[in-house]
């Protein structure tokens, strides 16, 4: 299983930590995203991490992308919610 290191907060990874555990889908979206860099791609080098550990920002993701990101945290929601219901689920940092 690879490992990643977050640039951004993702769940429960703060900026910089080592992400572990992701599944494939997951993985590819928060990579293409610029959420997380793969950690073999930055052994030795420091992390750009950004500043202040911004978290992804929901209001630029698609509601499909949105309920991915729901779907793998767990979180419940209905087919029907709009995408700021959606958004409203998201935990508070």
């Amino acid at each position: 299983m690879s490992k990643y290191i977050a640039k951004q907060s993702v769940g429960r990874f703060k900026t910089g930590e080592v992400v572990e555990g992701l599944t494939e889908k997951r993985a590819k979206f928060l990579l293409e995203q610029g959420v997380i860099v793969e950690a073999e791609a930055v052994e030795g080098e420091d992390v750009d991490t950004g500043e202040g550990g911004e978290v992804v920002d929901l209001d630029k993701l698609t509601k499909a992308e949105l309920t991915a990101l729901l779907d793998e945290e767990e979180i419940d929601y209905n087919d029907s919610d709009t995408k700021a219901e959606l958004i409203a689920r998201f935990p508070k940092d």
